[in-house]
């Protein structure tokens, strides 16, 4: 703003100093003083509306953004919105890597809902996050392990299903699915499953994984 205002008083100190050029003996017309002022007002003026339209065009757009972008996350998501099954991206995971079992994990990273495997051998410790659309890799990750925990292990084939659980957690809140985690905590298997209840704030339902009943419920 402060560039355009000086550059119309550079245009109008110009338009003065030629009027006064015009000789020495000759007197300069008020009226055409007055118009070159008028005609750099108007400059400045048309100057400044265009900026301001270009501000506006600008911060509308980016609200457009900012609101799309929300539109299109979502922190909970609807069972039957889960292609693949629990099972089933074990089964990946153990395609890719051959060791046991130590936690599976449904959540959402970066708007997009995986399930994350955690296996180890002997020797390494495996980390695969798949896609629940169609179990494709989105992110794997091996490193050396020199900590190979049996009492951490366990077969997922011997737990209730990851869906059941869900099921279970949803009859008990009436909540939204946000997730839910699986692993052995204090040598119990159990699936701790996040749930949105509205208004009423999330809670986490504790399910024994071996009769599937509920253990606690923290709000």
């Amino acid at each position: 703003m402060e560039k355009r205002y000086k550059l119309a008083s550079a245009l109008l100190s110009a338009s003065l100093v030629m009027v006064a050029c015009g000789g020495a003996d000759e007197n300069p017309d008020s009226a055409n003083v007055d118009e070159v002022v008028e005609e750099n007002e108007e400059f400045a003026s048309e100057e400044e509306s265009a900026e301001d339209s270009t501000e506006d065009t600008t911060e509308a757009s980016s609200e457009e953004s900012d609101e799309q972008s929300t539109e299109g996350s979502s922190d909970t998501i609807a069972p039957e919105d889960i292609n693949h099954d629990a099972g089933e991206a074990v089964d990946a995971a153990s395609e890719n890597f051959d060791g046991e079992l130590v936690e599976v994990e449904l959540d959402n990273e970066d708007n997009q809902w995986i399930y994350k495997v955690d296996m180890e051998s002997e020797s390494e410790e495996y980390e695969v996050k798949l896609s629940v659309d169609d179990l494709s890799v989105v992110d794997e990750q091996k490193e050396s392990d020199d900590d190979f925990d049996t009492d951490e292990h366990f077969s997922y084939g011997d737990a209730v299903p990851a869906e059941e659980a869900v099921q279970t957690a949803m009859d008990e809140t009436n909540g939204e699915l946000e997730g839910w985690t699986l692993d052995r905590d204090d040598g119990q298997l159990q699936y701790e499953v996040d749930m949105k209840n509205g208004d009423n704030g999330d809670s986490d339902v504790t399910i024994n994984d071996e009769n599937g009943e509920i253990v606690e419920t923290d709000d």
